[in-house]
């Protein structure tokens, strides 16, 4: 698979293609090891096996969290779901920027607007979205970012979320995600597990992305970067191609 970013570096691995946004100043990284809560969400009962691929993610661990998939758990009420855990994991079905819980449809873009405003303002770092084409990547949408920086959004303090910027092949999925937990728990940096998993155990069409807080890039189980700010507005994706 082919590496290359826009603000050019390269990186080994089988990973695609970063495109850096730098908007404020850069902080000091920092790094500190704490216990972790894990979590997974079911999106849907019926429309295909969302139920395995989630329980082969979170079975890694000794999970905290493992539910059908509501709205209310990734916006009204994420303080004590998606925002309680570190690790969360939703596999379902997405379109840019929006996962459908169940019967329901939940749009990031406005989702952390309720009183318990968006996912890192608790405790959520990693969040992964496991759906079709649900982080959109400068190919598919030129302002990726205003999504994740729009004030109503999700990404206050979260580190780093993960998906797909294409389509996801449910034959694939809990191969995906079993591979993902596993070098997640082994210590892999996050988002670069997340590609490796995608490109061994994907079918060859899937494309993951990963959009984060610049300091966060390196973080792992283990061990993370400080929390961002709320009101950042410095972004980095990463993307395979």
């Amino acid at each position: 698979m082919d590496l290359k970013r826009i603000v050019v570096s390269r990186r080994r691995g089988l990973f695609s293609l970063l495109l850096l946004l730098l908007i404020g100043a850069n902080p000091v990284r920092e790094a500190v090891a704490v216990d972790r809560l894990e979590g997974g969400y079911v999106g849907s009962r019926t429309e295909g096996d969302a139920t395995t691929p989630v329980w082969n993610f979170v079975r890694n661990f000794e999970f905290n969290q493992y539910f059908y998939a509501e709205p209310f758990q990734f916006d009204s009420y994420n303080n004590e779901r998606v925002d309680k855990m570190n690790f969360s994991y939703f596999v379902g079905h997405g379109t840019s920027w929006q996962v459908k819980c169940q019967s329901n449809w939940v749009d990031l873009r406005s989702a952390g607007a309720t009183a318990d405003k968006g996912w890192g303002d608790r405790n959520a770092e990693f969040v992964t979205l496991h759906a079709c084409n649900v982080v959109a990547s400068p190919l598919e949408v030129a302002d990726w970012y205003s999504a994740w920086t729009n004030s109503k959004g999700v990404f206050d303090g979260v580190h780093q979320v993960m998906g797909f910027r294409t389509t996801a092949s449910q034959s694939c999925d809990q191969d995906i995600s079993e591979y993902f937990g596993s070098r997640v728990k082994a210590g892999a940096a996050v988002w670069q597990a997340w590609f490796d998993a995608i490109a061994l155990r994907g079918n060859g069409s899937e494309k993951g992305a990963a959009v984060m807080y610049p300091p966060s890039e390196n973080d792992s189980y283990a061990v993370t970067s400080y929390d961002p700010p709320a009101d950042h507005t410095w972004l980095r994706i990463w993307y395979q191609y």
